[in-house]
């Protein structure tokens, strides 16, 4: 019994001890408790008084100090966090103070983001930059940085301050304004080297819109990395949106001026519009970049391609159409029988089409073969030329050229004598057999070659034959009487004398006239001279030694 007693003993005080401890941790924590309600409540107070600590401070604005400046923001933040989690009736004031105050902070540094933007955004001249093969001038490190730091505070601002920043609209204001000015140059010369040009008829390359589109990818490419560098991730695709939308709707209105001026112009300018297609097809995965990076395609730049695509595709069926019905002033032959403007201008126009190689078999490969005037399908444009585009080609050409020759029959009608008929399809069917052969090998079939070939010798034929007549008075004439050939010159001086005469004075009616003839192609004009002699002189000789 005593060894029982002892141990209840034991525990009796065992568990007096752990009374009196209890008590003490709580005794403890209640201490705590009351400490840090004390300092809870005495940081909340001090947030009672932070706007006449900060007003100053903010009121200075950012531009002397704007690590302290900001500081001063952030301290007003914490405060509007507490005093909002709080919801005392007594912090309700103070929460309206600093309100106003984070609001005019945010106002000062908005306007500052606009200054320091600003500062880094004069327009440039970006053609000398692609002239010289150099990079598009960037923001350097240190101010991009503090743009960026405050783009971030800006993106803060909350509605409960009753103002949320636009500071995305500050960005595009100032950067829109920046690329549209820059590019201002290269649009209006885009214009003006295509309306104040030296030749008659545009040549490749010589407008500046190549120029301009290579400048505008550039600078947008460019303009990417910087707002992305600047604005946080959420605004980047807005703000690059917004800031290049002026720029591009210039672009594609100066696109719209150019394409208008090529429907008016079209025998002049119509490789304006082959110049403008081939430059946006090079450059369509640039800009289906460009529309990935803002989120959506635009409108106007499809519209523009659109219409580039319809001008000249329907210019291959316009060319033809023009061959066999003429502007008024082609309508006319030459009195001379020189070769036709229209020759001269179809081959140069085909020598052209030879400069947009790949195009031109896009294009005609999907109008197919022979179906010139069908141009309301979209071309499914390739760098690479094809076997089938090749083929067509040389089908286009080659009715191309067979317009032609049927025009220049037609119009040979309208001379009165046969001779400078034949003179003028010798010269113009010779125009285009050189030319063939000089420049279209490639391009043509070889039967295209061998007709011109053969009404190049029909025609110089015929024209020898006009000259039949003068020839006479020097042949010798024979004909059957009773079966037997008979020679009708005989040894009267007085006949020869005057079929002599007779064709002195047919010799010179002929050479009179003849000589108003050209023949512009040396090498032509030799051959008909010569084939003449060749003729003339035997006989001429032969006559004499009678």
């Amino acid at each position: 019994m005593d060894r029982l007693d002892e141990e209840n003993a034991d525990l009796e005080f065992l568990e007096e001890n752990l009374r009196r401890t209890n008590i003490l941790t709580e005794k403890m924590c209640f201490g705590k408790d009351i400490d840090k309600t004390r300092y809870a409540l005495s940081e909340i107070i001090e947030y009672f008084d932070l706007v006449e600590r900060e007003e100053q401070a903010i009121k200075r604005g950012p531009e002397e100090n704007l690590e302290a400046y900001l500081n001063s923001v952030g301290k007003c933040k914490r405060a509007m966090e507490i005093l909002t989690g709080t919801r005392l009736r007594a912090g309700e004031k103070a929460m309206g103070q600093l309100k106003q105050l984070l609001k005019a902070a945010m106002l000062q540094l908005e306007e500052l983001f606009r200054e320091r933007l600003t500062k880094w955004s004069d327009p440039i001249e970006p053609l000398a930059y692609i002239v010289k093969n150099r990079e598009m001038p960037v923001i350097p490190t240190a101010p991009l940085e503090e743009l960026a730091r405050l783009s971030s505070y800006l993106a803060g601002s909350d509605m409960e301050l009753g103002y949320s920043s636009d500071f995305v609209r500050v960005y595009v204001d100032v950067r829109s304004a920046y690329l549209q000015k820059s590019l201002t140059s290269l649009a209006q010369g885009s214009i003006n080297t295509a309306e104040k040009r030296n030749t008659t008829v545009y040549e490749k390359g010589t407008c500046g819109f190549i120029s301009y589109v290579e400048a505008l990818l550039r600078m947008f490419e460019t303009e990417y990395g910087i707002a992305s560098n600047i604005l946080p991730s959420a605004f980047v695709a807005a703000g690059f949106r917004g800031a290049i939308q002026r720029a591009l709707d210039s672009f594609v209105e100066v696109g719209k001026t150019l394409t208008s001026r090529v429907k008016k112009n079209m025998s002049t300018d119509v490789f304006l519009a082959f110049d403008m297609l081939e430059t946006l097809t090079k450059n369509q995965p640039a800009f289906d970049e460009l529309f990935r990076l803002t989120g959506n395609k635009d409108v106007g730049y499809g519209e523009l391609a659109h219409s580039i695509r319809g001008i000249t595709m329907r210019s291959f069926a316009d060319f033809i159409d023009e061959i066999k019905n003429p502007p008024t002033k082609l309508l006319g032959v030459p009195v001379d029988g020189t070769v036709h403007e229209i020759t001269i201008t179809t081959l140069q126009h085909m020598k052209r089409l030879e400069d947009y190689p790949e195009t031109v078999d896009a294009m005609l490969a999907t109008l197919g073969d022979g179906n010139w005037h069908v141009s309301d399908k979209e071309a499914n444009f390739t760098r690479d030329r094809t076997a089938a585009g090749s083929t067509i080609v040389r089908r286009y050409f080659a009715d191309c050229l067979d317009a032609l020759a049927t025009g220049l029959e037609n119009r040979a009608k309208a001379y009165k004598k046969s001779a400078l008929t034949y003179i003028f399809l010798l010269n113009n069917y010779h125009y285009i057999l050189k030319s063939i052969r000089t420049q279209y090998v490639p391009l043509l079939d070889k039967e295209m070659e061998t007709k011109f070939e053969k009404a190049v010798k029909k025609n110089n034929d015929s024209y020898q034959d006009t000259w039949k007549v003068c020839f006479g008075f020097l042949m010798d004439f024979t004909y059957v009487r009773g079966g037997a050939l008979k020679s009708s010159v005989g040894s009267d001086k007085q006949s020869v004398k005057e079929r002599f005469k007779n064709f002195n004075n047919e010799f010179d009616e002929l050479y009179k006239y003849h000589k108003t003839f050209a023949v512009p192609d040396p090498e032509l004009r030799n051959k008909v001279i010569n084939d003449i002699r060749a003729v003339l002189l035997p006989m001429y000789n032969r006559f004499l030694e009678r």
